[in-house]
């Protein structure tokens, strides 16, 4: 399986839409979970990643596992759309487990 964005996202929220056309014109693969109509499932997205605001950005990779003979899906923060922005700019570093920057 290739590795992929999931990008966290409220209704009416211009972060998320320049997210998402980020990603876009980077023609990278990603999926979009709008969670403007399960506020507790948004708290708990936040609160795993420690962030406070939306889009919320994780790029998910797949990992080679003891316990299975398919790569697992592994994810890791990218952080905000400006996080996300700055990740194409730089393309060597990858994200970090538990990196994150806020966003307004």
């Amino acid at each position: 399986m290739k590795d992929y964005y999931i990008v966290y996202t409220k209704d009416g929220c211009p972060y998320c839409d320049k997210a998402i056309g980020t990603l876009r014109e980077q023609k990278q693969p990603f999926m979009v979970g709008n969670l403007t109509h399960n506020p507790e499932l948004l708290d708990e997205v936040k609160q795993q990643n420690e962030m406070t605001t939306v889009p919320i950005v994780q790029y998910i990779v797949h990992k080679e596992v003891p316990w299975n003979e398919r790569p697992m899906p592994h994810p890791m923060l990218v952080g905000g759309s400006d996080d996300l922005v700055k990740h194409f700019e730089d393309p060597g570093e990858e994200p970090e487990e538990g990196e994150n920057e806020e966003e307004n």
